[in-house]
């Protein structure tokens, strides 16, 4: 049986590092079907006890791969002894709480996009609902 551990982490900060929005010269409709490319960034401080997770979103639509808006952003998680969990270099955390930061990363930047991207041709360019154990994990 795994031993259970309760691990304390806070939100402690979110900035937005990047918003752009393209110049277009063709009509963007409420039928529009936008696409978005999705990767969300893990940066480690053991020292400072905390991950900076950043998510970046590119839009698209379903017809044209042109990229119409761009938005960068950085959650700071801050730990109790995130160092206890290094082993041989490397943080290893519980599935669980890498899952619950890209959660709520992905919530955030969704509200970022429409906060930034009100009023303007994205009005309507909604992040769907994305299940974060769906991501690929690079190692």
């Amino acid at each position: 049986m795994e031993k259970e551990q309760n691990i304390s982490f806070r939100l402690k900060n979110i900035e937005l590092l990047q918003s752009s929005l393209a110049s277009i010269d063709y009509v963007i409709t409420n039928e529009t079907i936008f696409k978005f490319n999705i990767n969300i960034e893990h940066l480690v401080n053991i020292n400072e006890n905390y991950i900076a997770v950043k998510p970046n979103v590119e839009i698209f639509t379903e017809e044209n791969d042109f990229v119409l808006g761009k938005l960068s952003s950085s959650l700071i998680f801050e730990f109790e002894n995130l160092n206890s969990y290094v082993v041989v270099n490397e943080v290893k955390l519980p599935s669980d709480i890498i899952i619950a930061m890209n959660s709520i990363s992905i919530s955030t930047i969704r509200g970022i996009m429409f906060s930034t991207f009100k009023g303007t041709y994205l009005h309507n360019a909604f992040l769907p609902v994305i299940d974060p154990k769906s991501f690929n994990v690079d190692k």
